[in-house]
């Protein structure tokens, strides 16, 4: 039996079961809640909170946590997708991590491992880079309860991995849309095969028609990346985890595409339920600790990168190697030979002052004082390095500043009338929602956008046609009378928005 840990924005999601003949059956599931903001980008960011909870669930259940794997999931996980000739393991590793050799700079110590994925011309790497210190992290809180972790993949690998691995999905064209909260990972699979994945996070509250707009323009986003690249494999499916009946429902209703098919995700042949229950067992809800169990013929183990790390390897010259033992042979005689007269000349002196020392009451005292204030130093330091954490999750969005909102304004040239600029500094996400007397104008003032090299991604809805009516009413006074003249001019016009991420740092 292997268990699955996910740290959900709700809480800590547990699954336990085992791989059975290419099916998984599922023995338990469990959810312990913590409060909102414990965890913020996959970064915990109330250790102690997180720590009790753990430690009370393992002292109900001493089974609880038996051969632990971590999921994580966040932005802060670097992938990319690379077609591959046939190479040795060894091979594959180097240039997994020669893949992020150009953004390295960016990272701190940044652990790199990969998977074996199918691609269209044959076998892809699935490279997965992170920095250590967010593998360190969980490590250091799973090691402080005494639970050791076997293993630790990326989210979005155990997705890809589970949708190569069953059959109910081989040559299917879809999206699968995860929400955890109002974080949205959406995921495109052309012919059975992974293509394309975005991540953002949504601004309206969950359930209303706005949050269901929202959706709308993601989904309307990947349909327009498929068309865009030309696929013989046309998007026309779109499948959402964490979402329940209503907010599909409600999504359905401002759709724009009839022709596109949207289902809750659906639970496989090739995952079984082994217990009984009262309630309905939520698939999509446990998507990813669930998916965790497929591995793959390459699984991807952070935990392993991160030990290999942790060791220092110094290459010795082969002269010195052969030298070594006589050498070190001869050091330790003269060592032993010298240690035994001084020690014996120095032992009977020193005997006596030591035990007055270590019998001194006031010395006892100081020694006592001493490992008070070291744990007291020691909890402190714990308490900045839990606080540095917090601070980079938190920092880890950027800020916008009104000089860069004025130059947005500056780029719509008189051309684009914009109806609403916002900002959400949790996310970095800038919202437009604007007008264009043609669709051209639309297009220019999105390029004019990228230009500035300002932001990681722009999510560009498409526009849409408007027509506007105006009525003016003229007097005109002549020697014995005056009239009314009344014209109405109608106006089309293009209405479009634009979601715009902005680096770290801009």
């Amino acid at each position: 039996m292997q268990t699955i840990v996910f740290f959900s924005n709700d809480g800590i999601q547990i699954i336990q079961g085992a791989m059975k003949r290419g099916q998984l059956i599922v023995s338990h599931f469990q959810t312990l809640p913590f409060e909102p903001g414990t965890l913020i980008n996959g970064v915990i960011t109330n250790e102690d909170a997180v720590k009790l909870i753990i430690a009370e669930a393992a002292a109900n259940n001493k089974k609880l946590f038996k051969n632990v794997k971590l999921i994580i999931d966040s932005s802060l996980i670097a992938i990319k997708n690379v077609a591959v000739p046939k190479l040795k393991p060894k091979e594959l590793e180097a240039l997994a991590v020669a893949e992020f050799e150009d953004s390295a700079g960016n990272y701190e110590e940044l652990l790199v491992d990969y998977s074996m994925i199918p691609g269209p011309e044959g076998m892809n790497i699935f490279c997965c880079g992170i920095e250590k210190r967010v593998v360190e992290a969980y490590v250091n809180l799973f090691k402080s309860v005494n639970i050791p972790i076997m293993s630790i993949d990326a989210g979005l690998n155990a997705i890809v991995q589970y949708v190569s691995g069953s059959k109910d999905y081989n040559g299917m064209t879809f999206a699968i849309n995860i929400l955890d909260g109002k974080n949205l990972v959406s995921i495109l699979f052309e012919n059975g095969i992974y293509v394309f994945s975005n991540r953002s996070r949504l601004l309206a509250e969950r359930g209303t028609n706005a949050f269901a707009e929202e959706l709308s323009g993601k989904l309307s986003s990947l349909i327009q990346f498929n068309k865009s690249q030309k696929s013989e494999y046309s998007l026309n499916m779109s499948v959402y985890a964490g979402m329940d009946e209503y907010e599909l429902n409600t999504l359905k209703t401002v759709i724009f595409d009839p022709e596109i098919a949207l289902f809750i995700i659906p639970q496989t042949s090739n995952i079984k339920i082994g217990f009984k229950i009262e309630e309905v067992f939520d698939f999509g809800k446990f998507i990813y600790p669930i998916v965790g169990f497929f591995t793959g013929s390459k699984p991807i183990n952070l935990a392993v990168v991160y030990k290999k790390s942790n060791i220092v390897k110094k290459e010795i010259p082969i002269a010195y190697k052969v030298l070594a033992l006589p050498a070190g042979m001869m050091l330790l005689f003269l060592l032993i030979f010298a240690a035994f007269f001084a020690l014996n000349y120095n032992a009977q002196n020193k005997l006596a002052g030591f035990n007055d020392y270590i019998s001194n009451q006031n010395n006892q005292d100081d020694y006592l004082k001493a490992n008070a204030l070291s744990d007291e130093v020691t909890a402190i330091e714990a308490q900045i390095t839990n606080m540095e954490r917090i601070n980079k999750a938190i920092n880890s969005n950027p800020k916008v500043v009104s000089d860069k909102m004025n130059h947005l304004v500056s780029l719509t040239n008189s051309v684009i009338e914009l109806n609403t600029l916002g900002y959400d500094g949790t996310t970095g996400a800038i919202h437009i929602t604007a007008m264009a007397k043609n669709e051209l104008d639309a297009s220019a003032y999105v390029e004019r956008l990228k230009a500035t090299q300002y932001f990681t991604q722009l999510d560009y809805t498409g526009y849409e046609q408007v027509t506007t009516t105006r009525t003016e009413t003229s007097t005109t006074t002549l020697t014995t009378s005056s009239s009314k003249t009344t014209n109405t001019t109608t106006t089309k016009a293009y209405s479009f928005t634009v979601d715009a991420y902005l680096k770290a740092g801009v």
